[in-house]
């Protein structure tokens, strides 16, 4: 593993910090290839937590190589954190200004 990228908790995706998508993804599959190899019910537990599609996981899981599943996995990750922002932009927008009393 390189020394500039340590794996990266899901959890901690709202960093303050700018990080780039591809780094990102290196990171988290990092930490999903981790979980992959250890800890399985955990990877499935923040999968649930992340609302990552069930199915699109299972077919993530089916692909041949420890590394492309946890590749896949990040990349869900990340797709489904960016559906969740987009969601609250348009539901900011959306919602009417309250009135200044």
């Amino acid at each position: 593993m390189p020394e500039h990228l340590l794996p990266l908790d899901p959890d901690h995706l709202t960093l303050p910090d700018f990080i780039d998508r591809e780094t990102l993804h290196e990171r988290l599959k990092l930490f999903v290839m981790d979980l992959l190899a250890d800890h399985f019910e955990q990877l499935c537990a923040l999968m649930y937590r992340h609302d990552v599609n069930e199915h699109d996981f299972h077919l993530a899981l089916d692909l041949p190589s420890e590394e492309q599943r946890a590749g896949r996995i990040a990349e869900l990750v990340i797709e489904r954190e960016l559906k969740k922002m987009e969601s609250r932009a348009a539901y900011a927008r959306s919602r009417p200004k309250k009135l200044e009393q």
